[in-house]
């Protein structure tokens, strides 16, 4: 599966958001939550949602 990090925790509107980034890619998601681990579960499933796993490694960086 792929790694996951929080880059940056913000309100907007009333609203908790996180900018979760897919390590080692270009991929950054967007996700609305109330916790880090569920912001991080939330982006787990738009993952998968999004079928992104099978186009990640066209999102690759090197170090």
């Amino acid at each position: 599966m792929v790694e996951l990090e929080i880059i940056e925790k913000y309100e907007l509107l009333g609203e908790t958001r996180y900018r979760v980034k897919i390590r080692n890619t270009k991929i950054i998601l967007n996700i609305s939550a109330s916790t880090d681990r569920e912001a991080l579960n939330r982006a787990k499933e738009l993952i998968k949602e999004l079928k992104l796993y099978e186009i990640i490694d066209q999102y690759k960086v090197k170090d």
